[in-house]
């Protein structure tokens, strides 16, 4: 491995790394930081282009099979990432990944393919959901589940930020991500050429029943909205169905990532 011992806390070189508990999470930079060992490996195994990794000497061993001799390993004491990441870090271990483009909206079809057992493409769209911990948990469901096609919005936070990745566990490394510029033009578009079967997420009192809704052979969209606000009426209108989550009375919501969970794990019950 290309070892680097730095213990000047000021060295240039450490500038991505630092104070990380007030990262940008709106998509704006070039890098992000993908935090602890798990993460950090699915970092080095994954399509993303690794710039540089940060590790104490405990942590040489476990990296030695990953990193490729281009790759820089600073190596540095735990005082020293606790300073420049602005917090008390134990894991030991963090590495800066290069960002990959988000695809365009346009270019959905062409990446969402029929699955090797002959099932229609499935996508997750995430619109104006800025919660950390919410987005992270829905990408790490949807992982599990076997869905890699995420669409987003600008209003949704970075799937690459570091809390993300921490909470996926690295899941996010795995989807691809479309940049959906003009939601309102796109599910409106497509309710007329019904290319998608789009499926919002609601509380409306019109709305159907989830497992009345997961009946169909062809591609398919969950649509998740903001934590506070669901989805605007004029994202609902546009959507081919509206479904909500039956449940007692005197309940009338889910976290997001509950509801997420529940919706896709439904819309993939027949696949496995």
């Amino acid at each position: 491995m290309n070892i680097i011992p730095i213990d000047d806390p000021g060295d240039a070189r450490l500038d991505p790394y630092r104070n990380l508990r007030h990262e940008d999470v709106s998509r704006r930079g070039p890098l992000f930081i993908a935090e602890g060992r798990l993460v950090v490996k699915r970092l080095l195994l994954s399509q993303y282009s690794t710039e540089s990794v940060l590790a104490e000497q405990l942590r040489l061993p476990e990296l030695e099979p990953l990193v490729d001799q281009a790759t820089p390993v600073y190596l540095v004491n735990q005082k020293l990432i606790a300073d420049v990441a602005g917090f008390n870090f134990h894991r030991g271990l963090l590495a800066c990944g290069k960002r990959l483009p988000f695809h365009p909206m346009e270019t959905l079809d062409d990446h969402c393919v029929t699955d090797t057992e002959g099932h229609p493409p499935l996508a997750l769209a995430t619109l104006s959901l800025n919660d950390l911990e919410n987005l992270g948990s829905l990408l790490r469901t949807a992982a599990a589940l076997g869905i890699f096609n995420i669409v987003l919005n600008s209003q949704t936070a970075d799937p690459l930020c570091r809390r993300v990745l921490r909470v996926s566990m690295g899941a996010a490394l795995k989807m691809r991500f479309f940049d959906l510029a003009d939601p309102i033009g796109w599910f409106e578009t497509n309710k007329q050429s019904g290319n998608w079967q789009t499926i919002a997420t609601t509380l409306a009192a019109d709305s159907i029943r989830l497992d009345d809704a997961t009946q169909g052979n062809q591609r398919k969209m969950i649509v998740m909205g903001n934590e506070g606000d669901g989805l605007p009426e004029a994202i609902q209108q546009a959507c081919t169905i509206r479904v909500k989550i039956p449940m007692a009375s005197g309940i009338d919501s889910l976290n997001v990532a509950v509801a997420g969970a529940i919706a896709l794990y439904e819309f993939t019950r027949g696949r496995r």
